[in-house]
């Protein structure tokens, strides 16, 4: 239907029409949004981070992740190493830990690695976080017990939205779909989108691997031990921390830049978000325990059980088979960025980068 409108000696028509479909045609604006809800939607969700200071807001929180963020954006290989690296200490936790709580499950594994039982000595008031090794050796030498905790208990504590886990899958599923669409019908992909197809490749396995993880999970369960003496701690350490031994990874800084050594800073020292300052989890160790794991893994891991919460850098046990998924996942990564090698860029600087 058209009918023309006599308005001030100028004539309008209008047409009443029905459903209009978007113009043929990609525009560099509809590329980059869409990359980039791909990417945001799938680093938010992602994220399974682990339970922070009791002392922290909210604010705190969103800061938290927002860091983590960041890496996985910049690094989303090593985010899937990590991934990987927890649930396989959560499932060998299984069948051991089946001796003191029967329904131990995945869920009660991510629980302890991720600082869900804190440990505190009702003689002295000290509280201990401690994951599954030094759980598992506390409860073998009756030093502690276990509680029973469902896997309903975990599920209440967290805060997982499988909605938008799903929405982000579909929206990348959708983007993936029309990416192979073009290359069957042999038509080109930008480099953006090149660089967003291993993205989700990376995320697609971290949801795997951290499904069964909670979110956003704010509080811990509590464990009271009537007494934990420096014998016992050093015991501890000697049989869940490398004492007297190394990992295969491990490589000591040199002596006299011990305490700031590049990996003892990132796997030790964590971020008071309220302060914006570094805390030294060595320096809250008691000297007589310092002194026997000083200048060894153990320093690294003993400092971790003062802390106020688990560090998502510093797994509680590491082996050839997590070397071999950092570098598989890094050339996973790495190299689906070869498929545009033949492709066409604006400059020579951007071509060699």
């Amino acid at each position: 239907m058209v009918r023309t409108i006599p308005y001030e000696n100028i004539t309008f028509t209008e047409h009443s029409v029905g459903f209009v479909h978007e113009p043929n045609g990609r525009g560099t604006l509809g590329i980059v949004w869409t990359c980039l809800t791909v990417i945001v939607l799938n680093t938010w969700t992602v994220l399974h981070v682990n339970i922070p200071p009791s002392h922290w807001r909210s604010w705190h929180m969103y800061l938290h992740k927002l860091k983590w963020a960041s890496v996985t954006v910049l690094i989303p290989e090593g985010i899937l190493a990590i991934a990987f690296t927890q649930w396989r200490h959560a499932r060998n936790t299984i069948p051991k830990m089946r001796r003191f709580v029967p329904a131990w499950t995945l869920h009660h594994g991510f629980y302890a690695e991720m600082g869900g039982f804190k440990v505190v000595d009702e003689t002295t008031g000290q509280q201990y976080t401690f994951r599954t090794p030094q759980l598992h050796w506390l409860a073998q030498s009756g030093l502690i017990s276990l509680p029973e905790i469902t896997n309903k208990d975990i599920r209440d504590k967290s805060k997982a939205s499988r909605l938008a886990k799903t929405l982000a899958c579909l929206q990348s599923a959708q983007f993936l779909v029309s990416s192979l669409a073009r290359v069957v019908q042999n038509l080109p992909l930008t480099t953006l989108e090149i660089g967003t197809l291993p993205f989700i490749g990376c995320t697609w396995l971290t949801y795997y691997f951290w499904w069964a993880k909670a979110v956003d999970m704010e509080t811990s369960t509590i464990i009271y031990a009537p007494s934990i003496s420096k014998d016992d701690l050093r015991r501890l350490a000697e049989a869940t921390c490398f004492a007297k031994k190394s990992g295969s990874w491990y490589r000591p800084a040199v002596k006299e830049i011990h305490s700031r050594g590049w990996d003892f800073y990132w796997f030790e020292k964590s971020t008071d978000m309220k302060t914006l300052s570094i805390v030294r989890g060595n320096k809250l160790v008691p000297s007589e325990l310092y002194d026997f794991v000083k200048h060894s893994e153990a320093e690294t891991r003993v400092a971790s059980w003062y802390l106020p919460s688990v560090s998502e850098f510093l797994a509680s046990e590491w082996d050839n088979v997590n070397d071999t998924v950092l570098v598989l996942a890094g050339w996973f990564f790495n190299g689906l960025h070869l498929a545009a090698w033949n492709s066409q860029f604006p400059t020579q600087v951007e071509s060699l980068l």
